[in-house]
């Protein structure tokens, strides 16, 4: 127990001695509402909203005092729901998982001290997809941009970030044409050193 007391106390030193340097470290949790966009196609069947969650791991470099840059690993899990208005089919929803794994690379610009927005690109691997008529192959290039508020209290920041994600304007797999889009809160709980 003293050694693991000395190790965390010997941590937290050395983080104070580099804590000029504008790095940050960030967990994140968040809730979305998901929608697909099938960019007006005609057909017998359309995706009804649903709910997604996700999670991950931020990390902040501070360039300037209004602008950083952040990157990360982001798990997404999040449900689509198609329906459809064939004969046999007609009021039969079929529930799929998508369950992506984002690498973002956001530009955050702070103003206001407590108040932030931010936008940027992220590579998304969806990780279960199955390739049956259901699946959306959401592997590719995303955009996603947000507002947010934060305070810090000396090294441990708290913030919310309202967002609207697009995990669809560059398809990896060039077949797919398709969007999952979301909007919810990111929640986040961080620590600069």
């Amino acid at each position: 127990m003293k050694f693991k007391l000395l190790l965390i106390l010997f941590i937290i030193i050395g983080m104070r001695a580099f804590s000029q340097s504008g790095n940050a470290i960030a967990v994140v949790y968040g809730s979305a509402n998901t929608f697909v966009d099938i960019h007006g196609s005609i057909g017998d069947f359309g995706y009804n909203n649903k709910t997604g969650t996700n999670f991950g791991l931020i990390y902040t470099k501070k360039i300037t005092k209004l602008l950083s840059i952040q990157t990360g690993l982001v798990f997404a899990d999040d449900k689509a729901e198609e329906n459809s208005i064939l004969p046999g089919r007609a009021g039969i929803n079929d529930d799929g998982d998508l369950k992506i794994i984002s690498i973002p690379i956001i530009a955050k610009f702070t103003f206001f001290k407590y108040l932030y927005g931010d936008a940027g690109l992220s590579i998304d691997k969806e990780i279960n997809y199955s390739g049956n008529y259901l699946s959306l192959d959401q592997s590719g290039i995303g955009f996603e941009i947000g507002v947010g508020a934060q305070y810090a209290f000396s090294h441990v920041t708290v913030f919310v970030n309202p967002y609207i994600k697009d995990y669809g304007i560059a398809h990896f797999n060039s077949k797919e044409g398709f969007n999952l889009l979301e909007n919810g809160f990111k929640f986040g709980l961080g620590y600069s050193f």
